[in-house]
């Protein structure tokens, strides 16, 4: 099953290609589709939306640049909670604080979800 990787900024980009040249299956998605392109070279899949990666992954890896982002991503239209269920794990790597984390993991744990903060 592949592995889901959320936001594409100057960590993401680095953290998702370091999975590509070790040979894992990604599945990517950036609020800028541009920013997939260079890892879509490597080998990745490029997703039209947050839910989209979800459906298509186990877990997800999620490194996005503040709090509002993150919130968008998760309870947002195409958002992760659209496709979230049991079982599946979402591994925040994001700049966020202890509010923000503490909603995106009951978002996710009325689904079944898992959810690390990194």
């Amino acid at each position: 099953m592949p592995v889901g990787f959320l936001g594409l900024g100057i960590m993401g980009r680095q953290m998702a290609g370091v999975l590509l040249k070790k040979g894992v299956d990604l599945v990517v998605w950036n609020r800028s589709v541009k920013a997939t392109e260079p890892l879509v070279a490597m080998g990745a899949r490029a997703a039209k939306s947050p839910a989209e990666v979800v459906d298509a992954c186990e877990t997800t890896h999620v490194m996005l640049a503040d709090p509002v982002a993150s919130l968008a991503v998760v309870f947002g239209a195409g958002g992760v909670l659209e496709s979230t269920r049991r079982g599946y794990a979402y591994i925040d790597h994001s700049t966020i604080d202890e509010a923000t984390g503490e909603k995106i993991f009951k978002g996710l744990h009325q689904h079944g979800a898992k959810f690390l903060h990194a």
